[in-house]
């Protein structure tokens, strides 16, 4: 009777059995290495998620961190994208050596709800977190064999462990098999996993705002229609589509000024005469003009200069590129010399939109012509 009473009760899992034992009779220091043994191969597949889950993380960070640099630089060089990946790897290799260290989850740990301890059931702290961080760079780098080392050394070893985990004696277990944690040790992981999440939030939405203000929607085909916009002494004149008009507050300090009031985009005509500048030529004019618009724009840069003509006159033609408050913008100048004056026909855009603004300003630009000497 006893026996088939005994024989009735339920036998305990061995992972219970870890778990009780670990909550009952002190801390094993091997507790954890004997839970990971009762793991089949889904821990693999839970790994495997949150390391796609934190690779997507750094996908849209690394776009976003891209595009707020390329916003605020206006230009992209070597040094600059070295000094771009230096701080998105110093990013991945701080993310995973302090979450990982101190809370034992990172983003994607903590959605897929496993995480890394030691062998006491503990975030594993600073040294073995860094040990784990250093050779992840060997067996999950994407770039190096795709995570293959890692996902072996998973399924091959008893405890679940990859080649960063051997080292640092580290464990990825399954959260519901832990003990509770204390409300500080939770306050402090979702403080920290807020903070980054508000971090990435706010570049995605930054660059949301910025791709938004750099996109130019597809224009119609262009009409050949055009008007024309003559100085306010009709001696000259340029001419654009009918989807420009009249800048007046610009119009008060130059001869002429126009705008696209649906696109950042303008174009101003300034006048001097010869005689009143004395004797003057186009290539001293232009330096003129060009160490004048470098103090109008911060940190500006003027490109090079090279000889056109404009309706038969002589010009020379260059870009600049400046800030201007908080704005980045190309600036391009067309100096014309005619018989008696010299022009100064300058076409603006946003430095995010003047690849696809540039053709108009200089179709605008080379429309000058005088209509009366």
């Amino acid at each position: 009777m006893d026996e088939q009473h005994i024989s009735h009760i339920p036998q305990e899992t061995s992972r219970q059995t870890y778990i009780r034992h670990g909550q009952n009779y002190g801390v094993d220091p091997n507790r954890m290495a004997a839970l990971s043994k009762t793991y089949g191969n889904s821990t693999l597949f839970r790994r495997w998620g949150a390391t796609v889950f934190d690779c997507i993380f750094f996908v849209i960070g690394y776009i976003c961190f891209f595009i707020s640099v390329i916003q605020i630089t206006d230009r992209w060089f070597l040094p600059l994208a070295i000094a771009t990946r230096c701080i998105l790897l110093i990013a991945f290799f701080s993310y995973y050596l302090l979450l990982e260290g101190y809370t034992g989850y990172t983003l994607g740990k903590f959605v897929f709800r496993i995480k890394v301890v030691n062998g006491e059931g503990r975030p594993p702290g600073f040294l073995k977190s860094l040990i784990r961080t250093l050779l992840r760079l060997i067996d999950t780098n994407p770039l190096l064999m795709g995570g293959i080392p890692a996902g072996i050394s998973v399924l091959v070893t008893a405890s679940r462990q990859r080649i960063g985990d051997l080292a640092a004696g580290t464990y990825v277990v399954k959260v519901r098999d832990l003990e509770p944690i204390s409300k500080k040790t939770m306050k402090r992981s979702l403080f920290i996993f807020f903070t980054a999440m508000v971090i990435l939030g706010a570049s995605f939405v930054n660059a949301i705002f910025i791709l938004a203000d750099s996109y130019v929607p597809p224009e119609a085909p262009v009409s050949k229609k055009e008007q024309s916009y003559v100085s306010k002494d009709g001696r000259f004149q340029i001419s654009a589509p009918l989807d420009w008009s009249t800048d007046p507050d610009r119009e008060k300090i130059t001869d002429i000024a126009i705008f696209n009031p649906y696109i950042q985009k303008s174009v101003a005509v300034v006048s001097n005469s010869k005689k009143e500048l004395g004797n003057v030529t186009l290539q001293h004019y232009t330096k003129k003009i060009q160490y004048n618009m470098t103090k109008e724009f911060n940190l500006s840069t003027v490109g090079p200069s090279s000889n056109t003509t404009i309706h038969g006159y002589p010009a020379i033609e260059f870009t600049i590129k400046g800030q201007k408050d908080v704005n980045h913008y190309v600036t391009h100048v067309a100096i014309i010399e005619t018989e008696k004056d010299y022009y100064q026909v300058l076409g603006y855009a946003p430095a995010s939109k003047d690849g696809r603004l540039k053709q108009e300003l200089h179709d605008i630009i080379y429309s000058f012509r005088e209509v009366r000497h």
